[in-house]
């Protein structure tokens, strides 16, 4: 079942593009604050970019509630909902909705026309060189860009400690430094290894398992902090999705998860997102959950079903 919107903004006549990228924004959050990002694109924006927006909401709520506007540097909007998951959505099969972050990121890889990506997650304020870092990124294509943020929660600001460390940025950091919401790379990257591991949906963690299979399939990662965003993180902005680990550090659900995924240069758990594109691309749709299948978790082969927040 596919659920998505296509806004051709403009006509394909363009001069040639300063950075041709797909930006691909996901939230789930009462107040996305959506308006927030289109304010640094229209800030950052030159004539000539060709920019992709494609937001994925798992509250399925049209664009222009949350705070979209027209930006004449975005081209093309493509409004979806996650793809069907057991973990949330009207096809899970847990008691309410869990964290599934891995599965609406590639829902956007899936949907991606542009041959070059930058994810945001919601609530994020652009810094004044992100949309630049961007470009760059797209120019060289040498590296997965991992971007850096501060965090705003409650009024106490947090600033990435990796900053501290190099200010000036971290060539070839490794891919356990590709954390923190904002993150650009080569779409035909984002395949080699079949996209984020839907295997840490209900836990988290896809993001530096994400960064270790790149590096695992010889693409550098490399840090940096001019590709900045501000997350409000403010209580009343949480969202509603559980996550969840099992057993005692360091025995538990997520050293397994680091150990099984973050040694593998291809999902397990992501359904094939090459062919996935080509039957989106046909007029298909995503394939919907069956139900009727022992959904089990691959920790402890507990029943999806059953699992509730610790």
């Amino acid at each position: 079942m596919r659920r998505s919107r296509v806004h051709p903004i403009r006509d394909a006549c363009y001069p040639l593009a300063l950075v041709r990228a797909t930006i691909i924004y996901m939230t789930g959050r009462r107040e996305p604050r959506l308006d927030w990002l289109m304010t640094g694109l229209e800030d950052q924006a030159v004539p000539s970019d060709q920019l992709e927006l494609i937001i994925v909401d798992a509250a399925a709520r049209p664009a222009a509630s949350i705070g979209y506007r027209e930006v004449a540097a975005i081209t093309r909007l493509v409004e979806a909902t996650p793809k069907p998951c057991v973990w949330q959505g009207a096809h899970r099969v847990t008691k309410r909705d869990w964290w599934a972050t891995a599965n609406a990121r590639n829902t956007g890889i899936a949907l991606a026309t542009h041959d070059y990506l930058a994810f945001l997650d919601d609530r994020c304020t652009l810094g004044p060189s992100w949309l630049a870092a961007v470009r760059d990124g797209e120019r060289e294509r040498a590296s997965v860009i991992a971007g850096s943020y501060d965090k705003l929660e409650d009024g106490k600001l947090t600033q990435d400690h990796r900053r501290d460390l190099y200010p000036f940025g971290k060539p070839d950091c490794g891919g356990g430094w590709l954390y923190g919401c904002s993150f650009a790379l080569p779409l035909e990257w984002a395949l080699e290894v079949n996209g984020q591991e839907e295997g840490c949906d209900g836990l988290s963690g896809e993001d530096y398992v994400f960064g270790l299979m790149l590096a695992g399939q010889g693409r550098r990662i490399d840090f940096r902090p001019r590709m900045m965003v501000l997350q409000d993180r403010s209580r009343a902005s949480q969202h509603e999705f559980t996550r969840r680990d099992k057993g005692v550090s360091p025995n538990d659900k997520s050293h397994a998860a680091l150990a099984r995924f973050g040694a593998r240069t291809r999902t397990e758990f992501t359904p094939d997102l090459r062919e996935l594109r080509r039957a989106l691309a046909a007029g298909g749709s995503f394939p919907v959950v069956d139900p009727r299948e022992p959904h089990l978790d691959w920790y402890d082969g507990q029943p999806i079903s059953q699992m509730e927040p610790g």
